[in-house]
């Protein structure tokens, strides 16, 4: 098999030598668009010759951008990911990326192409008319690491020669400038909150969320046998999120994240008495108390 390097305007190409044509009697090669540095196209066609003497397919996939994406690539995600990662992916893919350079063919596209997508979405990016119009440089950053995904697994999967991602440029982490100072409360200004919201119906969710550190999700998604009030400790399983207006369970994100924490007895005391006052109302009710119940949730479950 044979390979070479081939330069048009300023773009690079890896040509690839397929046979004979049987209908003309002349020889027939692929072009397969490299970018602008000769280095890449080398290293493509070195790849592309080994491919094809390994008997493995080098045509490029004639299917667009956007239909790789929304038709092959999102659905396989779909089982794979969290419900919320999944959201987020098509949120990118369908606000950002379609609209903007989804017709392209999956085969011919650029790191210039992703260069320009990630310009315009700087520029003028953001939909929901907030003041400048463009994302911030993190959200650019992270449209290019779902692109990267995609991209990825279709050079894994024969579909694409390579992934042009690993040739684009998004926003350096420099350009996000000064991070936000996070304002963040005393001692003395939490105490006097929890004093002052004592009769709040979540009042016992604020203590718990002040003396454990636990994120709302997990609060959320606490139950009643998740606590162990003989050891004054209780275990976090799992999260609560809405995506997509509809809620969620899922197992908390990391094997830290599963964790059995130690709880004050001002915390306990305060669990002690949500579950008493549930309790109580059930059998008013005439009903029993499910031990496997959300802690925190309304009179309805």
């Amino acid at each position: 098999m044979r390979g070479h390097v081939a330069k048009k305007g300023n773009n690079y190409y890896a040509v690839v030598y397929e046979g004979i044509d049987p209908a003309t009697g002349k020889e027939r090669h692929r072009w397969h668009a490299a970018g602008p540095r000769r280095i890449d196209a080398d290293r493509l066609a070195n790849e592309l010759v080994k491919r094809r003497h390994d008997g493995e397919d080098t045509t490029s996939d004639r299917s667009t951008l956007g239909a790789y994406l929304t038709e092959r690539w999102l659905p396989l995600q779909e089982s794979r990911l969290r419900p919320r990662t999944y959201r987020s992916y098509q949120s990118v893919i369908e606000l950002h990326v379609v609209p903007r350079i989804g017709r392209i063919k999956l085969g011919k596209l650029q790191a210039a192409d992703l260069d320009g997508l990630y310009v315009e979405l700087l520029r003028d990016g953001n939909r929901r008319g907030k003041a400048g119009g463009g994302l911030s440089p993190a959200s650019v950053r992270y449209v290019h690491r779902v692109l990267r995904k995609a991209l990825g697994d279709a050079q894994r999967k024969g579909i694409v020669t390579r992934n042009v991602s690993t040739q684009a440029d998004p926003p350096a982490p420099s350009a996000d400038g000064e991070p936000p100072v996070i304002q963040v409360w005393e001692a003395d200004e939490l105490r006097r909150f929890l004093d002052s919201t004592v009769d709040h119906r979540h009042h016992t969710l604020f203590t718990i969320a002040a003396k454990t550190g636990m994120r709302r999700g997990e609060l959320l998604g606490l139950r009643w046998h998740d606590i162990d009030f003989q050891r004054s400790t209780l275990t976090i399983r799992r999260a609560l999120a809405v995506v997509g207006w509809t809620l969620h369970f899922a197992d908390v994100k990391t094997r830290t994240a599963r964790r059995t924490i130690d709880i004050s007895g001002t915390a306990l005391d305060a669990l002690r008495g949500r579950r008493d006052s549930l309790e109580t109302a059930a059998a008013d009710a005439g009903e029993d108390f499910d031990p496997k119940g959300l802690v925190f949730a309304r009179p309805d479950g």
